[in-house]
Protein backbone atom coordinates (compact mmCIF):
# COMPACT_ATOMS: atom_id res chain seq x y z
CA UNK A 1 0.00 0.00 0.00
CA UNK A 2 1.44 3.54 -0.99
CA UNK A 3 0.91 6.35 1.44
CA UNK A 4 0.36 8.91 -1.74
CA UNK A 5 -3.71 8.30 -1.02
CA UNK A 6 -2.54 9.32 2.30
CA UNK A 7 -1.06 12.23 2.23
CA UNK A 8 -3.59 13.26 -0.67
CA UNK A 9 -6.50 13.38 2.25
CA UNK A 10 -4.33 15.18 4.82
CA UNK A 11 -5.54 19.14 5.15
CA UNK A 12 -2.49 21.30 4.10
CA UNK A 13 -2.12 22.99 7.49
CA UNK A 14 0.73 24.71 6.51
CA UNK A 15 -0.36 26.44 3.26
CA UNK A 16 -3.79 27.37 5.65
CA UNK A 17 -1.57 29.44 8.41
CA UNK A 18 0.68 31.27 5.71
CA UNK A 19 -2.54 32.51 4.39
CA UNK A 20 -3.85 33.43 7.50
CA UNK A 21 -0.05 35.22 8.36
CA UNK A 22 0.21 37.03 5.06
CA UNK A 23 -4.00 38.27 5.30
CA UNK A 24 -3.61 39.27 8.75
CA UNK A 25 -0.51 41.20 7.81
CA UNK A 26 -2.42 42.89 4.93
CA UNK A 27 -5.90 43.47 6.98
CA UNK A 28 -3.96 45.65 8.97
CA UNK A 29 -2.89 47.75 6.43
CA UNK A 30 -5.83 48.06 4.72
CA UNK A 31 -7.85 49.11 8.23
CA UNK A 32 -4.99 51.69 8.36
CA UNK A 33 -6.29 52.82 4.31
CA UNK A 34 -9.82 52.81 5.36
CA UNK A 35 -9.40 54.37 8.36
CA UNK A 36 -7.87 57.63 7.00
CA UNK A 37 -10.14 57.40 3.78
CA UNK A 38 -12.64 58.03 6.49
CA UNK A 39 -10.84 60.76 8.35
CA UNK A 40 -10.88 58.90 11.85
CA UNK A 41 -7.95 59.88 13.27
CA UNK A 42 -7.18 57.58 16.24
CA UNK A 43 -3.62 55.26 17.31
CA UNK A 44 -3.16 52.69 14.43
CA UNK A 45 -2.61 50.30 17.35
CA UNK A 46 -4.43 46.97 15.44
CA UNK A 47 -1.80 47.32 12.86
CA UNK A 48 1.31 45.73 14.70
CA UNK A 49 -1.29 43.77 16.45
CA UNK A 50 -2.01 42.00 13.53
CA UNK A 51 1.24 41.63 11.89
CA UNK A 52 2.16 39.82 14.92
CA UNK A 53 -0.23 37.50 14.60
CA UNK A 54 0.84 37.04 11.05
CA UNK A 55 4.37 36.62 12.37
CA UNK A 56 2.94 33.77 14.39
CA UNK A 57 0.72 32.27 11.95
CA UNK A 58 3.58 32.21 9.17
CA UNK A 59 6.10 30.71 11.57
CA UNK A 60 3.43 27.96 12.22
CA UNK A 61 3.51 27.57 8.20
CA UNK A 62 7.40 27.50 8.15
CA UNK A 63 7.78 24.90 11.13
CA UNK A 64 4.90 22.49 9.01
CA UNK A 65 7.51 22.66 6.28
CA UNK A 66 10.59 24.47 5.49
CA UNK A 67 10.69 25.91 2.07
CA UNK A 68 12.82 29.14 0.70
CA UNK A 69 8.99 30.96 -0.02
CA UNK A 70 7.94 30.67 3.79
CA UNK A 71 11.11 31.96 5.27
CA UNK A 72 10.93 34.45 2.81
CA UNK A 73 7.26 35.33 3.98
CA UNK A 74 8.32 34.91 7.10
CA UNK A 75 11.33 37.76 6.87
CA UNK A 76 8.83 40.15 5.03
CA UNK A 77 6.25 39.39 7.68
CA UNK A 78 8.56 40.57 10.69
CA UNK A 79 10.04 43.44 8.72
CA UNK A 80 6.51 44.84 8.25
CA UNK A 81 5.83 44.38 12.07
CA UNK A 82 8.95 46.07 12.92
CA UNK A 83 8.27 49.17 10.16
CA UNK A 84 4.46 49.24 11.95
CA UNK A 85 6.03 49.61 15.24
CA UNK A 86 8.85 52.23 14.28
CA UNK A 87 5.40 54.40 12.23
CA UNK A 88 3.27 53.79 16.39
CA UNK A 89 6.42 54.99 17.88
CA UNK A 90 6.40 57.93 15.83
CA UNK A 91 3.14 58.87 16.13
CA UNK A 92 3.81 59.07 19.83
CA UNK A 93 2.95 63.02 20.87
CA UNK A 94 5.76 64.96 22.60
CA UNK A 95 5.66 65.47 26.39
CA UNK A 96 3.85 68.89 27.01
CA UNK A 97 6.27 71.82 28.13
CA UNK A 98 3.60 74.61 27.57
CA UNK A 99 3.19 77.13 29.95
CA UNK A 100 0.10 76.00 31.69
CA UNK A 101 1.31 74.49 34.80
CA UNK A 102 -0.88 73.00 37.95
CA UNK A 103 -0.80 75.43 40.75
CA UNK A 104 0.25 78.51 38.46
CA UNK A 105 -2.12 81.07 37.23
CA UNK A 106 -3.51 80.76 33.60
CA UNK A 107 -1.12 83.29 31.43
CA UNK A 108 -3.41 86.30 30.08
CA UNK A 109 -5.59 85.40 27.26
CA UNK A 110 -8.61 86.31 25.39
CA UNK A 111 -11.20 84.01 23.22
CA UNK A 112 -14.31 84.18 22.07
CA UNK A 113 -17.28 82.24 23.50
CA UNK A 114 -19.69 80.35 20.86
CA UNK A 115 -22.32 83.53 21.11
CA UNK A 116 -19.11 86.01 20.27
CA UNK A 117 -18.79 87.80 23.53
CA UNK A 118 -15.46 88.24 24.95
CA UNK A 119 -14.02 85.17 27.90
CA UNK A 120 -10.44 86.09 29.59
CA UNK A 121 -8.73 84.16 32.56
CA UNK A 122 -10.62 86.87 34.87
CA UNK A 123 -13.42 84.40 34.15
CA UNK A 124 -11.82 81.40 35.36
CA UNK A 125 -11.07 83.52 39.02
CA UNK A 126 -12.57 82.06 41.84
CA UNK A 127 -12.17 79.36 44.71
CA UNK A 128 -12.64 76.85 42.96
CA UNK A 129 -10.46 74.78 40.66
CA UNK A 130 -11.13 75.27 36.83
CA UNK A 131 -10.24 73.15 33.99
CA UNK A 132 -10.43 74.48 30.31
CA UNK A 133 -11.45 72.30 27.73
CA UNK A 134 -10.84 73.07 23.82
CA UNK A 135 -13.34 71.29 21.41
CA UNK A 136 -11.95 71.37 17.81
CA UNK A 137 -14.38 69.91 16.40
CA UNK A 138 -14.10 67.07 13.64
CA UNK A 139 -11.07 67.24 11.33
Amino acid sequence: MTSSANTASKPLYGQLFMGFGLGFAALGIGAFVAQVALERLIVPWYMPALAAVGVVCVGISLAERRTVWRLVALAVVVLLTGAELALLNAMRLPPYTGPIVVGRAFPPFEAKRADGTAFTERDLAGDQNSVLVFFRGRW
